[in-house]
């Protein structure tokens, strides 16, 4: 079993560039600062100044088309829902429900395109050593590498059970021996998964795993990198004081 991380290639730019751990940090600090946002107008500046940082990464279209929808999606509820449920104790369309719906779609977009330039813009395995350098526990770190590791085996095993069924004749349908059938294959998956992480267990164990985050990845942070991190925590103070006031 290969448990090295898969990524998708980094294309040259000044964010791919910049230092893991500087970027990192400022990852952290676009996040609190936009998700403490409460008016519409620097929520709107806040997905402006993402998307103008995805133009800057250079990611590929079809990579990001996806998964900003996958955020959009996960916002849309928000949308949907707030504009008839702000007013109390009536239920009719209001326009300061619709702007703070706006406001929280503004905001996930806006975090979603944060989220997508750290992962598209640096090898995980090298965030990962960011994160450890920055002084977040190395279990943490630990923890999250083999989770999403496994991310990746339990959806490879997940396809293998859906063709073994529909080689065997089975079809999804609403029938008892269907809802059994897809009970034996969820618990077949969860057993093989369980006996798949003893034995990863084992195996880190006797190749001395300590339960400390190893890692032989070399930083070195230049002028420009603390100038981008500076140039950062101007923007988003900016934007929480527009907020504000």
């Amino acid at each position: 079993m290969n448990l090295v991380l898969r990524h998708t290639p980094v294309p040259d730019s000044p964010l791919a560039r910049w230092d893991a751990r500087w970027k990192l940090a400022a990852f952290f600090l676009s996040v609190a600062a936009v998700a403490s946002l409460n008016q519409l107008a620097p929520a709107v500046a806040a997905l402006a100044l993402g998307s103008i940082l995805l133009l800057f990464a250079r990611l590929p279209f079809s990579w990001l088309k996806w998964r900003l929808g996958a955020f959009a999606f996960a916002a849309l509820p928000f949308l949907v829902v707030l504009p008839f449920t702000i007013e109390d104790n009536t239920l009719r369309f209001s326009e300061r429900g619709f702007e703070a719906a706006l406001g929280v779609f503004c905001r996930g977009l806006a975090i979603g395109c944060f989220v997508l330039i750290l992962i598209g813009t640096a090898p995980l395995h090298v965030t990962f050593a960011a994160a450890h350098r920055l002084r977040i526990p190395g279990l943490l770190v630990l923890l999250t590498q083999l989770a999403y590791r496994y991310s990746f085996l339990l959806f490879d095993e997940s396809r293998r059970l859906r063709v073994a069924l529909r080689v065997r004749g089975f079809r999804s349908v609403a029938t008892r021996h269907g809802y059994r059938t897809l009970g034996h294959a969820i618990g077949a998956g969860l057993v093989r998964s369980a006996d798949r992480s003893e034995h990863v267990a084992e195996a880190m164990r006797c190749r001395g795993f300590d339960g400390r985050f190893h890692t032989l990845q070399a930083f070195a942070a230049r002028p420009l990198d603390v100038v981008f991190f500076l140039l950062a925590l101007v923007l988003l103070a900016g934007l929480v004081v527009w907020d504000r006031l």
